[in-house]
């Protein structure tokens, strides 16, 4: 038993003293450990086999250590080898714990003696049910004092492994009754201060995610207006910028499946915006859509003899499909220098440049969808009012040719307006003259019959809004208004503002609608209808949740339309909005 200290004839005490300054050595070499970078950066890794078998391996060592740190007995050993396995078990789960007691447990039998074979069967069932008791607290870490009650609970469990099967079972007692209360308690002992030592190191990862997630906040931030217009070669350059300025790191770059993008820092002189990726990393990474951590410059995979990046690490960027569309790398000029805090903050950074691409081109969707409701809007000039409105001008040429004139200029511009328009967004002012010029020529047609009333805010002239949300609900109105029971119809439209939010009525004297047939309309269930819905889906896509649309109607009395939207521009609406959902997604991580 080379290696084992014979202090068997100073008694319990002395047994007391060996396990107790081997314990001492242990624990300082396991908390010196768990500071070094390799193991911080082990210890943060994504829960995984491999991370789990080096674990196992770690633990394994500690045990293997709790051995050669024991104290030889009458032809045994009185150790604290179980440390290693249960706090493997407490801290990593199953798999941790088994691995860590075999490696123990097979050290110990080959050592031989009359107690080998249950010692080492104590230390692997122990390392294995501290992994079940792991699983059974759904991978939360075990405060200090459980540990204790189960390492004592456990090594009496050992203690009376030793006494049914070893032979002789006289000199098994014997045994026992010297090196039970030294082993229980100092393995006891030691399982505290290895999870005190787990609890220290887990305070720092909190620590590390505190930081990081202010980082990453404060460059979400400052990136947001930049994103928001998609990742091309200049937004990614002034966010690799961003990143740079606001960390330490020595290099920070942006590719997307082909080409750099962006390269700031250190070696911006080997990698050129518009390049093909040169790095065999980058196209692992990008192939495999694995994170990849770069410890040495082979690595990084540098075709430059001379290149300065010697670690980092590269995260894959990925739409929620799970489709690759570029990487974020985040680089150090010195081997093995990517910390917890680099780790944490690539995947942060890379979940932000996600979302805020992914809501780019969401941004984009509806912009065209916005289009296309628009141009169908465009596109649909009852043919029925362009032959009342020649027909009623062709009748007023001959009676008032100046009228008539007029008449054909507020044609012109309406079907200039509605078929030419090209941009998504008018002034207040501008869609009333629109509807103006509308009504005008539905004036002439039923002459007294039809009146409009505006009540419109001056202050609410300016206020952008959507283009063409109010003439075909007008027009819808006035085609649909009249009645054999109702020959004359009134327009109050209407316009103000009222805490940041611009609201335009539209109500009518006419008939009305049916409850059926708005529950119909609103459902989108009727044939007719074409206008109120479009205008509405514009809206939704436009604003989300925070605008007002609404339709009352009584039949006999007329109808009354209400619309809501935010004063704001629609662009800086939707990049709050864009903050929001950020800063949310921020938040669960």
């Amino acid at each position: 038993m080379t290696g084992i200290f014979y202090l068997s004839k100073l008694g319990i005490f002395g047994i007391y003293v060996t396990l107790t300054v081997g314990l001492s050595l242990i624990v300082t070499v396991g908390f010196l450990l768990t500071q070094t970078p390799v193991v911080k950066f082990l210890f943060n890794l994504e829960n995984s086999v491999r991370k789990q078998l080096i674990l196992g391996l770690f633990f394994g060592g500690i045990s293997l250590l709790g051995t050669y740190f024991g104290s030889g007995v009458n032809g045994a050993i009185a150790n604290i080898r179980d440390v290693g396995a249960i706090s493997g078990g407490l801290f990593g789960g199953p798999l941790v714990g088994l691995i860590a007691g075999f490696i123990g447990g097979a050290h110990r039998l080959s050592m031989g003696g009359f107690t080998a074979v249950p010692c080492a069967l104590a230390t692997i069932i122990n390392g294995t049910v501290a992994g079940l008791l792991y699983e059974m607290r759904k991978g939360e870490f075990f405060s200090i004092l459980p540990g204790i009650i189960f390492t004592i609970i456990a090594e009496a469990g050992h203690m009376s492994l030793v006494l049914l099967m070893a032979k002789p079972f006289s000199k098994a007692l014997a045994l026992i009754k010297i090196i039970s209360g030294p082993m229980i308690f100092i393995n006891a002992l030691g399982v505290g201060l290895f999870l005190l030592v787990v609890q220290v190191s887990i305070g720092e990862k909190e620590k590390v995610s505190a930081i990081t997630a202010e980082r990453v906040l404060k460059i979400a931030e400052e990136t947001l207006p930049i994103l928001s217009k998609g990742l091309s070669e200049e937004t990614a350059n002034a966010t690799a910028k961003i990143i740079l300025k606001s960390t330490n790191l020595d290099a920070v770059a942006v590719t997307d499946t082909k080409k750099i993008l962006a390269f700031c820092g250190v070696g911006s002189n080997y990698y050129k915006v518009g390049e093909p990726i040169q790095n065999r990393s980058t196209r692992e990474a990008i192939k495999t859509g694995k994170t990849m951590f770069l410890r040495t410059k082979k690595d990084v995979g540098c075709n430059f003899s001379d290149c300065p990046i010697a670690s980092g690490i590269i995260v894959p960027l990925k739409t929620s499909e799970g489709e690759i569309f570029g990487t974020l790398k985040l680089y150090r000029t010195r081997a093995n220098a990517v910390t917890p805090l680099d780790v944490k903050l690539a995947k942060g950074l890379a979940a932000i440049l996600v979302s805020q691409t992914e809501l780019h081109e969401i941004e984009k969707e509806k912009e065209l969808r916005m289009n296309l409701y628009l141009k169908v809007l465009q596109a649909r000039i009852n043919p029925h009012f362009l032959f009342n409105a020649l027909n009623t001008i062709g009748y007023v040429i001959r009676e008032n040719p100046l009228k008539a004139r007029d008449l054909l200029y507020q044609l012109s511009f309406l079907l200039r307006e509605t078929i030419d328009r090209h941009s998504n967004f008018v002034k207040l002012s501008d869609e009333m003259e629109l509807v103006r010029s509308y009504l005008k020529i539905e004036k002439a047609r039923f002459g007294d019959k039809l009146d409009a009333e505006f009540r419109i805010n001056p202050e609410t002239l300016n206020v952008k809004i959507p283009s063409l949300i109010v003439q075909p609900i007008v027009e819808n109105a006035v085609k649909h208004g009249f009645s054999s029971s109702i020959s004359r119809l009134k327009l109050t439209i209407t316009a103000y503002t009222k805490l940041n939010m611009l609201y335009i009525i539209i109500q009518d004297t006419g008939k009305g609608i049916p409850k059926e047939k708005l529950n119909e309309i609103i459902q989108y269930r009727a044939q007719g209808g074409i206008g109120i819905r479009n205008v509405n889906e514009r809206l939704k896509n436009l604003y989300g949740k925070n605008y007002y649309f609404r339709i009352k109607s009584s039949v006999g009395k007329g109808t009354k339309v209400v619309i809501g939207i935010p004063m704001e521009e629609v662009r800086k609406w939707l990049l709050e909005q864009l903050s929001l959902t950020t800063k949310s997604l921020h938040g669960k991580k």
